[in-house]
């Protein structure tokens, strides 16, 4: 089982794709994200989202914005 990660600036999607595992600087702190996480909202901080696809970690600095986690799907709204 995966997750969907999306994320999206008013201008483009900067990412769109499937991951085993992210990372989310939360307004409340780090967050980690495994399939089958509970359904979560949030303001989301300045900072790198990291993202896991088998073995390589690739990250994403962002300018803050918002996060919505539901089914496995993680919908990340980014400030420009």
């Amino acid at each position: 089982m995966s997750l969907t990660l999306k994320i999206v600036s008013p201008r483009e999607v900067i990412y769109d794709g499937s991951v085993d595992f992210c990372e989310i600087p939360a307004e409340s702190g780090i967050e980690g994200v495994l399939p089958g996480h509970v359904n979560f909202i949030s303001n989301v901080s300045k900072g790198a989202v990291k993202y896991k696809i088998g073995e390589t970690v690739q990250e994403i600095d962002i300018n803050g914005g918002f996060v919505e986690i539901s089914n496995n799907f993680i919908n990340i709204l980014v400030n420009d």
